[in-house]
């Protein structure tokens, strides 16, 4: 029998925290699942429509699905999406993941596009979104720590007409290639040219070329951030915001970045006064964020953007996952849309024994670890 999803209210949050803990136990990895000061922020916040549903009869909470939308960015997104084990096999969890992106997509501001990510414990909450419209577009090897490291895949759905309003990438380095040829097998038509080039990797080991300062004042630092980057183009990252910030202590840049140190996760947002002004510090960097506790750092770049790919390919990131039509750009009377790539490093080993991944994601799978092993396990040049 199929359940009656409603907007939640702050009366819910207890038997929210009771549905999350008897699913996920103690390893959920969101505060949206364990604070409730934070789920009430959620469930008051305007632009986030948070879906529950009672089991007939008794009235406990059975379902629960969260969506995000950012109208400046025309993104929605969908997470937190829990099904108690008596009420599977209802079809609740699709009609969750159907009703809520049919809302995010539809309406006075419509998204043009709502993404998820999916574990990979099992293939059911990736066959959910698959089978309402969403499309996979990527891994994230390592993405968040709870119990272990999880990985994770990218799926979106596009609002009609955006697809076919992308603008045109002219070349990309041939680490990307498998990439492409991914984004085409899942049914995004891409025609670029693949160059020959392969930049070379940076050695690690190296110090900064300046004496670097961490900053971990997040209220500063977002204050900070938004008067040195207004750009809206150099400051796109949906739905994060930064919370540290690495400075040069001679001025020459400052990259700013939201950790979260309780599961690892890092996202590189954006560099002041460019990504160029890091240069070859970015190594130095990275192992400065991970002796702070990152695991995985991801940053998001257009996938147009071919001398920063270089750059990021050079200090060990790998093109994880691509997101079509992802910034909305107006150019003359036509709104058009910039296609984007997730370019991941994780600071942990690679372990895929336990995953259980659809079929749609291989491509994207086989292309990272290929890429991987290049990167990692190649050893031309290591006998002398």
């Amino acid at each position: 029998m199929a359940l009656d999803f409603r907007v939640a209210t702050l009366e819910d949050i207890d038997g929210l925290l009771r549905l999350y803990q008897q699913v996920y136990g103690r390893d959920y990895a969101l505060p949206l699942g364990t604070d409730p000061e934070v789920m009430a922020r959620e469930i008051c916040e305007p632009l986030t429509t948070w879906l529950v549903a009672d089991e007939p009869g008794t009235g406990r909470l059975v379902g629960s699905i969260v969506g995000n939308h950012d109208p400046s960015d025309g993104l929605g997104k969908l997470q937190g999406l829990v099904v108690h084990p008596d009420a599977r096999g209802s079809g609740a969890a699709r009609q969750a993941v159907q009703q809520l992106s049919d809302t995010l997509l539809s309406g006075d501001q419509p998204a043009d596009s709502v993404y998820a990510t999916a574990r990979t414990n099992s293939t059911a909450p990736q066959r959910i979104c698959l089978r309402s419209g969403f499309h996979a577009l990527g891994i994230f090897p390592n993405l968040r720590k709870a119990a272990r490291h999880e990985t994770m895949v990218l799926l979106a759905r596009h609002r009609e007409g955006v697809l076919e309003r992308r603008l045109p990438v002219p070349r990309v380095p041939a680490q990307l290639a498998g990439l492409v040829h991914a984004l085409r097998s899942a049914g995004f038509a891409l025609d670029t040219e693949i160059t020959d080039e392969v930049p070379p990797r940076v050695p690690g080991g190296r110090t900064a070329d300046h004496d670097v300062e961490l900053v971990d004042a997040p209220e500063f630092v977002l204050r900070r951030f938004n008067e040195v980057m207004p750009d809206p183009a150099r400051r796109f990252y949906p739905f994060h915001a930064p919370n540290i910030m690495l400075t040069a202590t001679d001025g020459a840049y400052e990259l700013y970045a939201q950790l979260s140190r309780s599961d690892g996760y890092c996202a590189l947002i954006g560099t002041a006064p460019g990504f160029a002004a890091v240069g070859d510090d970015l190594q130095p960097l990275i192992e400065r964020l991970g002796g702070y506790g990152a695991s995985y750092i991801e940053t998001l770049v257009p996938l147009d953007r071919y001398e920063e790919l270089c750059r990021l390919l050079a200090h060990g990131f790998l093109p994880a996952a691509a997101y079509p039509a992802m910034r909305r750009e107006s150019h003359g009377e036509r709104e058009w849309f910039r296609d984007h790539v997730v370019m991941a490093r994780t600071l942990q080993p690679l372990d895929f024994h336990d995953l259980a991944i659809d079929m749609a994601f291989q491509p994207f799978t086989e292309q990272y670890i290929e890429l991987w092993k290049q990167q990692y396990l190649n050893t031309c040049g290591v006998f002398q």
